[in-house]
């Protein structure tokens, strides 16, 4: 990272870690500001005109944003036990957020049990109260747990969030669509985990893009407890992007893996959020995690502010992380 990139602290222990003159990085983090006080101040850097240039007062009011609250893998059955203080560290994100998302895990069903998998994840319906009661608005279907409870329990689950008030992404490749400030957005969602057909996604991202919309894909990919994206989620992000995907939010491999910027840094991939709620004692990894809140404008992802967490599974709630593991969790968002 050049002196000039450095993460340097602010009020309140924020980080601001740039990782382009355009986009940069936020987290809170409880670090000393010592080792960044050299930092130069990039918004300032880019917002100061040059002493002779007059810039309109019009061109310096900012245009309408919007923002997502991002989440990976959610679980609300098996051995996670649900409360009203599950969420209760993360609510005020994402409640405060424009739209709150998330990949379930978990059908929402009392349909039996279809797959042959030892690992099947239904749990019961009533469990949608938390996600509603924490903040959700969108969640994604489209992955390898969808169907562990057949067509059945996959209808049910698609039934409990509407009555729920909670929308819901895929498993069908067709949009959803959210106007928000006068940013028009479609959500797509896929699983490319088995019997994904690029050019159906890529067709759905042209299409919706085309028709002028800021297009969201939702992707489950990647290879389990693997700290990095495989040649297969980057060649999917580059044909995803370009077709015209400005954020690829993805998700499966149960651990976190870097972001990064592609396409000309007009699109940005967050290749695995990891866990977000799930009940995994093994990998230490599996229970750090990370919430991105992803500022959007008409043009696309202009920003994000990393929460890290940690998942508490003794009492089946997130809780805020310490400083090592924060620290950690950062490390992929660099």
């Amino acid at each position: 990272m050049s002196p000039d990139r450095r993460p340097r602290t602010t009020h309140a222990g924020r980080i601001h870690c740039p990782r382009l003159a355009s986009h940069w990085i936020t987290a809170f983090l409880l670090l000393a500001s010592a080792a960044c006080q050299s930092a130069v101040n990039p918004s300032t850097a880019l917002t100061q005109p040059e002493p002779d240039t007059a810039i309109p007062e019009a061109s310096l009011t900012p245009g309408p944003t919007i923002t997502l609250a991002l989440l990976g893998d959610v679980m609300v059955g098996r051995a996670i036990h649900p409360s009203t203080e599950t969420f209760s560290y993360l609510e005020p994100y994402l409640t405060s957020a424009d739209l709150a998302l998330a990949n379930l895990e978990s059908p929402l069903t009392d349909a039996p049990v279809q797959t042959e998998s030892p690992y099947a994840l239904c749990t019961a319906p009533a469990n949608v109260r938390y996600l509603a009661n924490a903040g959700f608005d969108l969640l994604a279907l489209s992955n390898n747990h969808s169907l562990d409870c057949g067509t059945e329990g996959l209808l049910e689950t698609q039934s409990v969030l509407t009555d729920a008030g909670l929308g819901f992404i895929g498993p069908d490749p067709e949009p959803v669509y959210r106007s928000i400030n006068g940013i028009q957005l479609a959500f797509l969602a896929f699983d490319a985990t088995s019997r994904f057909d690029i050019e159906t996604a890529v067709q759905a991202v042209r299409s919706a893009r085309e028709a002028g919309d800021i297009v969201v894909v939702s992707m489950h990919w990647g290879a389990e407890y693997q700290a990095g994206a495989t040649t297969g989620q980057k060649q999917i992000a580059g044909e995803l992007a370009e077709a015209g995907a400005v954020l690829i939010w993805g998700h499966h491999p149960h651990v976190l893996q870097p972001a990064e910027w592609i396409h000309d840094d007009k699109t940005l991939v967050l290749y695995s959020l990891g866990n977000a709620l799930f009940d995994q004692y093994g990998l230490e990894a599996t229970r750090q995690s990370a919430l991105v809140l992803v500022t959007l404008d008409s043009s696309g992802a202009q920003e994000l502010e990393i929460i890290p967490f940690l998942i508490d599974l003794q009492d089946s709630r997130i809780i805020e992380a310490d400083l090592g593991d924060a620290q950690v969790i950062m490390n992929y968002f660099k």
